[in-house]
């Protein structure tokens, strides 16, 4: 019997380590959005001016992107760098151009679309306009952050003790059974509420409008063409690998007790039982 639940316990080692490696992955990669932006603009051919639409292609993640943007004139392909305002309470992702009159840093871009918003929403904190700007909540991108983190870390735990369980002899509870259901569930916690809380800030905002105010005036928009890319996708996969870990443990017979079933074995030495 000892056998088979440490057999389940090292498959599980097998699915913890996966679902650690879905959520580094998902951290690193910058496809969380993909976006297809579009734009109605006047494209000026001799003497002659039509109507045309420019298209473009964005994806990013938590950190990093890529935007290309193509008014009909040839395509202009650039980084998209994330900048923050802790005091503010906003982030925005910076389309990086490199013609001169933009050459100014993600952060002095992002404090001159915070002073374009403020002079022009004055006392009112209005989301919509907030959205036009390319704005997001800085609170709300932390929070993913910090749980992305702390799944992580859960995982990393939930290694380490199943392990432990697989080549050792835990005898404290924590170590035993009930821990190795705990550090799963933590981890189903945590991935759990990444899910939740950039589902709640691409829903809510970024699903709206990503792109820069001087982007945004000119008419370009994202709204209706943009979705979640696989980045985001993997964070489920790994709270589905961690879910599979419990049912692993419930199915190897690993019951949820508050001490672990030989903690009471004695040693003997020569015949004699120490206490």
């Amino acid at each position: 019997m000892m056998q088979k639940k440490k057999r389940f316990i090292g498959v599980t080692v097998f699915f913890a380590v996966s679902g650690v490696g879905l959520l580094v992955a998902a951290f690193a990669t910058d496809n969380w959005v993909q976006a297809t932006p579009f734009c109605n603009v006047l494209a000026i051919t001799s003497n002659l001016s039509r109507p045309t639409i420019g298209k473009g292609n964005s994806s990013f993640g938590l950190f990093n992107g890529e935007q290309t943007l193509d008014y009909g004139s040839g395509q202009r392909n650039y980084p998209l760098n994330i900048a923050c305002d802790p005091k503010e309470g906003f982030c925005a992702f910076i389309f990086m151009r490199s013609d001169p009159q933009h050459k100014a840093s993600p952060s002095e871009k992002l404090s001159l679309l915070l002073t374009q918003y403020q002079n022009r929403s004055g006392s009112s904190n209005s989301t919509y306009e907030a959205i036009q700007y390319g704005l997001f909540s800085f609170p709300l991108w932390v929070a993913v952050l910090v749980m992305l983190s702390l799944a992580i870390v859960m995982g990393l735990v939930n290694i380490g003790f199943s392990v432990f369980n697989v080549f050792g002899r835990p005898i404290e509870t924590i170590t035993g059974p009930l821990g190795l259901y705990l550090w799963n569930g933590l981890s189903v916690l945590f991935t759990a509420l990444v899910l939740a809380l950039y589902g709640g800030l691409y829903g809510t905002q970024l699903s709206k409008n990503f792109m820069m105010y001087d982007d945004y005036i000119q008419g370009w928009r994202s709204e209706g063409h943009i979705m979640l890319d696989f980045s985001f996708y993997l964070i489920l996969g790994s709270a589905g690998a961690f879910l599979i870990n419990c049912l692993l443990l419930f199915l190897g017979g690993q019951t949820l007790s508050c001490s672990y079933s030989h903690s009471g074995e004695k040693e003997v030495d020569n015949g004699m039982i120490l206490y």
